[in-house]
């Protein structure tokens, strides 16, 4: 399998972020980053993004449970 991480997302056969995702800055803290964060406000960020609309609104996911260190290692070299 290959790793999902910035120097192979050009390799991928799947959509990517076409916009410079170093120029985003963080807009606002959202406390635990699962799958229902990712499939639904995070795509909907991402989408806004790719339409140039939204470079300041980057998430910065926060964990404070200790079961959000499984989450954490497993998105770390994303």
């Amino acid at each position: 399998m290959t790793a999902l991480n910035q120097a192979n997302l050009g390799s991928l056969s799947i959509p990517v972020p076409s916009y410079d995702r170093s120029q985003a800055q963080v807009g606002f803290v959202h406390f635990g980053v699962g799958g229902f964060h990712r499939a639904h406000q995070a795509m909907y960020i991402d989408q806004l993004m790719e339409q140039g609309k939204a470079a300041d609104w980057g998430i910065c996911g926060v964990g404070v449970m200790s079961f959000d260190l499984k989450m954490k290692e497993a998105m770390e070299d994303q």
